[in-house]
């Protein structure tokens, strides 16, 4: 099959760990502007350890929210579209997600949601020993946690096959937000249309062989645990 427009080769894989810590704190310097927020759980995340995070994707906010909250330097992936360079304004956002640690991978329609080749891809930043976070969703759901790819339980399958000994952690998460972020003009006024934002990080949960059918639903079962905890959370 061939590449999407935009596909980005393993060597391309980068990130710019100075340029992405500034953008972090500008953008926590940013928030309380916007939000009132709270997290709940980061000890379950590694310091300094390799870690798939799977995320409730409800919003394009997740993304800001996620990156805010979570100390360490994390890499992500969004569809080839995104890394498309044909225009001015296209090209400056390959850069930009790129140097913030983004990679694409090329979705398909099947049970996975992508090439069974892209695992290795997938895999790449853990093997550097960094954060990885997936949606495993697939894409923006609301009301609830939607029906799971299976390409993240596919992710962790190969990754114990390829290493037997090393446990690696899968940890659910979930931003919740009181109403939709930027949903109107209200909520781009400082302090005037502030909504509140929780994000709520679950413990580990590690591949012991289940077949991915039976693994994918232990995740949704984790991960909608998290989202209802951060509901209760903005709900309060």
């Amino acid at each position: 099959m061939a590449e999407q427009p935009g596909a980005t080769p393993d060597s391309e894989l980068e990130i710019n760990e100075r340029l992405y810590r500034i953008s972090r704190r500008i953008c926590k310097a940013l928030l309380p502007l916007f939000t009132v927020h709270e997290i709940v759980g980061t000890e379950n995340i590694p310091r300094d350890e390799p870690a798939i995070l799977a995320s409730k994707h409800t919003h394009w906010f997740d993304l800001v929210t996620t990156g805010c909250f979570v100390e360490r330097v994390m890499y992500t992936f969004s569809k080839a579209a995104f890394f498309d360079a044909s225009t001015l304004p296209g090209a400056a956002r390959r850069w930009w997600m790129k140097k913030m640690g983004a990679f694409n991978i090329n979705r398909k329609k099947d049970e996975i949601g992508f090439r069974p080749s892209d695992i290795g891809r997938l895999l790449q930043p853990v093997k550097q020993g960094a954060l990885l976070l997936l949606y495993p969703e697939g894409t923006r759901v609301e009301g609830g946690v939607g029906e799971l790819q299976k390409g993240l339980a596919a992710t962790a399958k190969m990754q114990a096959m390829m290493d037997s000994e090393a446990r690696l952690p899968i940890i659910p998460l979930s931003p919740a937000y009181s109403r939709r972020p930027f949903g109107s003009l209200r909520s781009f006024i400082p302090f005037l249309g502030r909504i509140k934002v929780s994000l709520v990080v679950g413990e580990p949960i590690y591949y012991n062989g289940e077949t991915i059918k039976d693994f994918t639903r232990i995740l949704k079962e984790r991960l909608t645990e998290c989202y209802n905890a951060a509901g209760s959370l903005v709900a309060a």
